[in-house]
C-alpha cells in the first residue's frame, strides 16, 4: 500500500510537470565566455522525463529485491525455529526419561538454532541441573532467569524453594515476596509465604501480605481476619512488657478479628495483670467467661488463675455466677473446688457429670475426689484405670502432621502456620496418656 501511493505521488508530479513546460514552452540561452547557446525549454523536460523513468526503475527494483531478500530470511528464520522447537521437545522428552546425557545434546543444538530465544534456554538449563543435583549451576540459571521478563517468575520461585532448602527463611521470603507482586495467583504462594514468616517472625509482613492476598481474592474475609490477628497477638506479646498499654491495644483488635480466641484472651489477661488494674482484670475474666464458656476458655482461665494465686473459690464463684449451671462452669468450680479441699462443692458440682461414659477428665477429677475426701485409694485407682479407657480430652492438634500440644502457638511445634485445632486427637499416643 505504501509503495503504491510513493507510485501515484511521483506520477502525478511527472505528469504536472511535463504538463507545465510543454504548455510553458520557452527558450533557454546562455553564454560561455564569448559564445552564446540556446536550446528550447522541451530538452530539459525530456532529461528530466528519463531522470524519472530511471528513477522508478530503480526504486522497483530495490523493492522487489528486498521484498525476494525478506521472503528469503523469513523462511529460513521460520525452518529454525522448527528445528529448535523440535530440538526443545526432544530434550524434555529426554527428561522424562532421565536421559541427561541426550537431554544436554538436544539443548546445545536446540540454541543453535533459537540463539535469541534466551527463555527457552534458561528453562531447559534449569531442568538438566535440577535433574543432575548440581544446585550451585541451578541458582545461577535462576538468577539468569529473574533478569529476563519471560521466566522472571520461574527464576524467583526456583529462587525461593533452594533458600528454602537450605533453611535460609530471610531470602526465601525476599524472593518469593518479589514472585508475589509478579503473579499472587500462584499456586500456594500465599500459604508458603505465611509458612516463612513464621519461621522469620516477620509479623507486620503478615499484615501487608494478608491484606494484598485478600484484595487479590486470593483469601477469603475469614482466613484474612485470622491470620491478621495472629499477627497482632504476636506483636502484643512482644511489646507486652516494654509497652503494655499499646499491647493491650493490639491483643483487643486480634480478639475482635479472631472472635474470643482462648489463646489470645490468656495473652489480654496477662497484659492486663502486667497494667496491674486487678479490678479490671475480674471483671474481663468474667466477661470473657460469660460470653463464650468452652473446654479451650475454661482451660486458659485455669491456669491463668493457678499461675496468678488467683483461685481462691471467691474468684472462681464470681467467674461462673452468671452461668452456673453451664457443663463448662461445673468443671471449673469442680477443679477449683478440690484444689481447695472443699468437697461440698466439689459433689455438688460433679453431680450431673457422671453418665455411663465419662471422659477422662471427669474420671481424673473423681479419683482425686474419692482420695482427698475418703482417702479412698482403691476407689481412687479403680477411676484412674477408668480414665485410662475413657474419651480423651480436647488438646491442640497439628491438622498437617497430627501431632499433639498442650499449649497453642502460632506456629506448631512441627512447624505449620496457625495448623492447630482444639480437638480429641485421633491417634492414642504415650505422650497423651501421660
Amino acid at each position: 500500500m505504501v509503495r503504491f501511493l510513493i507510485f501515484i505521488i511521483q506520477l502525478f508530479i511527472l505528469v504536472f510537470l511535463t504538463s507545465y513546460l510543454i504548455t510553458n514552452s520557452f527558450e533557454v540561452i546562455f553564454e560561455i565566455k564569448e559564445l552564446q547557446y540556446s536550446f528550447s525549454s522541451n530538452i530539459l523536460l525530456f532529461f528530466t522525463i528519463i531522470f524519472f523513468v530511471f528513477f522508478i526503475f530503480i526504486q522497483t527494483i530495490y523493492f522487489r529485491s528486498r521484498y525476494n531478500l525478506n521472503k528469503y530470511f523469513l523462511s529460513k528464520k521460520s525452518k529454525n525455529l522448527k528445528k529448535g522447537y523440535s530440538y526443545f521437545e526432544e530434550a524434555m522428552i529426554a527428561l522424562s526419561n532421565k536421559d541427561n546425557r541426550g537431554a544436554i545434546s538436544a539443548n546445545n543444538k536446540m540454541k543453535k538454532y533459537l540463539g535469541n530465544n534466551v527463555s527457552l534456554g534458561l528453562l531447559l538449563d534449569a531442568e538438566i541441573y535440577k535433574h543432575e543435583k548440581k544446585f550451585e549451576k541451578l541458582q545461577l540459571v535462576h538468577e539468569e532467569m529473574i533478569k529476563n521478563k519471560n521466566t522472571a517468575s520461574l527464576g524467583y520461585k526456583g529462587l525461593m524453594e533452594n533458600n528454602l532448602k537450605n533453611q535460609d527463611y530471610h531470602h526465601a521470603f525476599i524472593y518469593g515476596e518479589k514472585l508475589f507482586e509478579l503473579n499472587p495467583n500462584i499456586e500456594k504462594i500465599y500459604p508458603t509465604l505465611i509458612n516463612i514468616i513464621g519461621k522469620t517472625k516477620n509479623w507486620n509482613q503478615l499484615i501487608l501480605l494478608t491484606n494484598k492476598a485478600y484484595n487479590n481474592k486470593i483469601i477469603n474475609l475469614e482466613t484474612s481476619n485470622k491470620n491478621i490477628s495472629i499477627a497482632y497477638y504476636e506483636i502484643s506479646k512482644i511489646k507486652k512488657y516494654s509497652e503494655p498499654k499499646e499491647a493491650n491495644k493490639l491483643i483487643q483488635k486480634a480478639i475482635k478479628l479472631n472472635f474470643f480466641f482462648p489463646p489470645f484472651i490468656k495473652t489480654h489477661l496477662e497484659i492486663l495483670l502486667n497494667l496491674e488494674n486487678s479490678a479490671q482484670l475480674r471483671k474481663t475474666i468474667k466477661r470473657y467467661w460469660k460470653n463464650s464458656p468452652n473446654s479451650s476458655l475454661r482451660s486458659v482461665i485455669s491456669d491463668f488463675c493457678k499461675e496468678n494465686k488467683l483461685d481462691d473459690l471467691e474468684s472462681i464463684e464470681s467467674i461462673t455466677s452468671s452461668n452456673k449451671q453451664e457443663i463448662e462452669s461445673k468443671k471449673l468450680l469442680l477443679e477449683f473446688a478440690i484444689i481447695n479441699a472443699n468437697w461440698s462443692l466439689a459433689r455438688e458440682n460433679v453431680s450431673g457429670l457422671i453418665n455411663n461414659n465419662p471422659d477422662r477428665e471427669i474420671c481424673k477429677f473423681m479419683a482425686l475426689l474419692e482420695l482427698g475426701e475418703n482417702n479412698d485409694k482403691q476407689k481412687s485407682d479403680a477411676w484412674y484405670l477408668r480414665a485410662e479407657n475413657a474419651k480423651l480430652d480436647n488438646i491442640w492438634v497439628c491438622q498437617v502432621t497430627n501431632e499433639t500440644q498442650t499449649k497453642w502457638t502460632s506456629v506448631s511445634n512441627s512447624g505449620y502456620f496457625n495448623s492447630l485445632e482444639w480437638m480429641q486427637p485421633k491417634m492414642l499416643s504415650s505422650k497423651i496418656l501421660n
